[in-house]
């Protein structure tokens, strides 16, 4: 029987459904890695088990939304390729399938433009399609492999399979790795200015324009100066804010739900009241337990999500590129290949530029190991170029005789 369409398994997408387990169990094989009856979870078929893995981050929805696509796209390919079920995928099925998340085949039935994935009737759109217009990039292959080696080491972990059938990938990924790579995903200021000075000169042609450019430029500050996450950013209320002995922090739950107190600058301060001012909130200063989201809709009562926030910084980044584009067009296609993510690797550069210790960025950012916070190594490269300047292969001239070499003082290194 040709294939002609694929149906989603979930729907929606973050939820488990009676289509997933009608569609997985009808295609059971050999089960050769399953453990009989020694499961710590309460499942008895693959259908259960991925409930059961998907269940763990109810709470955390964008860790979930990821989890649940990379899991839907192996299954929709299990029944609809190899005819096989979860515990019976074996190492050279998976290789198979890394295969084809590069380039899924035929085309047309797995591939296609963002649409729905339900009709207003509550059906299947036929129109939908795992992937978009191509097979995955290179990264998000690599995201893919993350997601489905965590979802594997899950079913190891509760005795429902007996082995990882990625753990092969996993040890060869980790002896190969490469040295960990400098971030250069950053804005410099003059870059972040030309997106500030777009910003003000936006034209104001509709209503609610006025709230959009103060809200984008809020955003811009609010991320630069507190190095948030994009989800930080849209799971936090104005209520995070709180104060001291004089000083203001947001606190922040943030990876693996850890709490950070992040330091306040002056000049996020002014910001904050500036944005609170213009769209109308009672006061300059977020009020105790204040329930306003931190970044908010027009009606100040319910929060953007993460990816809107991107939205919005995308079309801002391009309006400072477009003011650039003239007289530093290297610095324009920068910005057009900016997204929310390199205003926080732009704060933790600039917090160590500025002088503060690799502890306080480090805990400023929420990074989990120390290592992550000295991949910022490029906050050196001015003075180091500076130093390297001078490098010449013309002849030097010899002093003068009755002039003497300076001797290095050792102190100095």
């Amino acid at each position: 029987m040709t294939l002609t369409h694929i149906s989603p398994l979930f729907l929606p997408i973050n939820s488990s459904n009676d289509l997933m387990g009608k569609e997985i169990i009808q295609f059971t094989a050999d089960n050769y890695n399953r453990i009989a009856g020694e499961a710590l979870i309460d499942a008895k078929n693959d259908v259960e088990a991925i409930s059961a893995f998907l269940s763990e981050y109810r709470e955390s929805p964008l860790t979930l939304l990821a989890y649940t696509k990379e899991i839907e796209r192996l299954l929709l390919w299990c029944i609809h390729v190899v005819k096989i079920n979860i515990a019976s995928l074996r190492r050279n099925h998976l290789v198979e399938y890394l295969s084809f998340l590069k380039n899924p085949q035929p085309q047309k039935i797995w591939c296609g433009p963002k649409v729905a994935r339900q009709l207003k009737d509550g059906s299947p759109n036929p129109a939908w399609r795992p992937f978009g217009s191509n097979g995955l990039s290179s990264v998000t292959t690599n995201k893919a492999i993350t997601i489905l080696d965590s979802f594997f080491n899950y079913l190891v972990q509760t005795n429902y399979l007996s082995g990882n059938p990625l753990a092969v990938e996993r040890r060869r990924k980790k002896r190969n790795r490469e040295s960990p790579r400098i971030i250069d995903r950053y804005l410099e200021t003059d870059e972040m200015q030309a997106v500030l000075d777009a910003l003000s000169e936006y034209p104001i042609q509709e209503e609610d324009t006025p709230f959009q450019v103060t809200r984008a430029r809020y955003i811009i500050l609010l991320l630069f100066y507190t190095g948030l996450r994009i989800a930080e950013s849209a799971n936090h209320k104005m209520g995070n804010f709180s104060q001291r002995e004089g000083n203001w922090f947001l606190r922040v739950i943030g990876k693996g739900k850890k709490s950070r107190d992040i330091p306040v600058p002056d000049e996020l301060l002014k910001a904050l009241a500036e944005f609170r001012e213009k769209v109308g909130l009672p006061s300059s200063q977020p009020q105790f337990r204040e329930k306003t989201p931190l970044i908010p809709m027009q009606n100040l009562t319910q929060p953007i999500s993460a990816r809107r926030i991107n939205q919005i910084l995308k079309w801002a980044f391009r309006l400072g590129a477009n003011k650039l584009e003239f007289q530093h067009p290297r610095k324009a296609s920068k910005l057009r290949s900016a997204s929310a993510h390199w205003l926080r690797h732009t704060y933790v550069t600039y917090l160590l530029d500025s002088g503060a210790p690799l502890k306080v960025a480090q805990e400023n950012a929420g990074h989990s190991d120390v290592g992550t916070t000295m991949r910022y190594r490029h906050i050196a490269q001015t003075d180091r170029h500076t130093a390297t300047k001078g490098l010449s292969l013309k002849k030097r001239r010899d002093p003068e005789p009755n002039q003497s070499r300076e001797i290095p003082d050792i102190k100095r290194y």
